[in-house]
Formats: structure tokens, C-alpha cells, sequence
């Protein structure tokens, strides 16, 4: 999972056209399906941060010199946070010691591996946060049904502040916290419970590889076609 997981967020970042995003999103949509991944309990704990999204992604199509061209690259922006997101709610379907020990074993230094599952643990609470900002601006009397779409989308866009910052509070807290109990003090660390691979992990994991290579030969092969058409 972690080498599908790598793969899914390599493709998001190096892949810029919407055709060559769609069959990687499509991936992810099908592996959360089959490892009945929470998608939907992260996607309606993060529907405040939607409209943002689309805002940015719409943003983008306005600003480029073609329609067409703006909406692919809008969409690209879209199926590109969609395609991380869901990579990490794969991750998330496992427990925290669980990925930490797998980071371990990858010989990834123990720092990062807390840092990564501290960091899966961030989306629901920025979705959290974001819901209690939205659920604060109700209690004083204002009405998102009766606001206009370009409106609800200026705050939207002004509730990030107060949870980005919420969130860097929390970051440090937990630092402080950290150091006081000794974060990082010994270099070497035993483990109770190391994991082994099975055949179907052997399995799953050549087929990780060869649907890799698909992508990589289709997005040669639109490339190619494009150039010469």
C-alpha cells in the first residue's frame, strides 16, 4: 500500500493533463473501493473545503488564454487534490503503530514515520476545524442559503486563516510536548509486533508495478500521438 500510495501522489504531481489524471484517479477511487477505505466519512467531514476546491480549480480555467485549455487544467487541479486525498485515506484505514512500524522497516528514520502518521491525522482535524469556523458564523446569523454563490465562496476563501492557524498552534503544542517527554532521545528502537510479507502482499505489489508501467507507457503514447497529430 505504501508503494501504491507513492506511486498514486508521484503521478498527481508529475502528470499535468487532465486525460493522462483521469485513469490514475479512477485507480485510487477502485483501490479505496476494494480495501473499503473510508472515503466517504473523510469527503463529508471535508464538504466546507469543497467549494474551495472548485473555486481554485475554476480560478484556474478563467485565467488561462483558452476555454478549453482553462477547464482542462482546472480539472487537473481538481482530480490532482482529489487523487492526494484519497491517498492518504488509504493510508488511514490502517492504524497508527501499524504504518509506523512499516516506515521502520523501509529503514525510514523513526522521526519521519511519526511525522507522516501525525500528519494522517491532520486531514480530519482540519476538516473539523474548518466545520466548527462555519458553525460559529451560523450561531451569529449568517445564512449561507441566502448568500450568493460569489459571496459563500469569499468566505470560504477567509475561513482558511483561522484554521490554518488553528493547526499551526496545534503543531506546536504537540512539538512542546514532544521534547518534554524525550522525542528523539535514543537512536536505536526494539519493536514488538514487526511485519512480514504475505503472498497476496507480494502480489498486490507486482501489480502496483505493472499498473505504473501502464501509465507510464499511455502517457508516452498521448504524448507521442499529440506531438505528430
Amino acid at each position: 500500500m505504501f508503494l501504491f500510495v507513492m506511486l498514486l501522489s508521484s503521478f498527481a504531481v508529475a502528470l499535468r493533463d487532465a486525460r493522462l489524471l483521469l485513469p490514475v484517479l479512477v485507480s485510487a477511487l477502485v483501490a479505496a473501493a476494494l480495501t473499503k477505505a473510508p472515503v466517504w466519512q473523510v469527503l463529508r467531514r471535508l464538504r466546507g473545503v469543497w467549494a474551495v476546491l472548485v473555486f481554485v480549480a475554476a480560478m484556474q480555467a478563467l485565467f488561462s488564454a483558452d476555454i478549453i485549455t482553462g477547464l482542462l487544467i482546472g480539472a487537473a487541479v481538481l482530480q490532482r487534490l482529489v487523487i492526494l486525498m484519497l491517498g492518504g485515506t488509504l493510508l488511514a484505514r490502517y492504524p497508527g503503530h501499524v504504518l509506523v512500524q512499516a516506515m521502520l522497516q523501509l529503514k525510514l528514520p523513526y522521526q519521519l514515520a511519526f511525522m507522516v502518521s501525525i500528519g494522517l491525522r491532520f486531514v480530519p482535524s482540519f476538516g473539523e476545524s474548518y466545520r466548527d469556523s462555519l458553525n460559529a458564523m451560523q450561531l451569529r446569523g449568517v445564512d449561507f442559503k441566502r448568500i450568493k454563490l460569489r459571496a459563500r465562496l469569499k468566505i470560504y476563501t477567509w475561513l482558511l486563516m483561522p484554521t490554518i492557524a488553528a493547526g499551526v498552534t496545534n503543531a506546536r503544542r504537540l512539538a512542546f510536548a514532544m521534547e518534554l517527554r524525550g522525542f528523539g532521545a535514543q537512536e536505536t528502537r526494539t519493536s514488538y509486533a514487526p511485519l512480514k510479507m504475505q503472498k497476496k502482499d507480494w502480489l498486490c505489489f507486482a501489480g502496483a508495478i505493472a499498473w505504473a508501467a501502464l501509465i507510464v507507457a499511455g502517457s508516452f503514447f498521448i504524448a507521442f500521438f499529440a506531438k505528430f497529430s
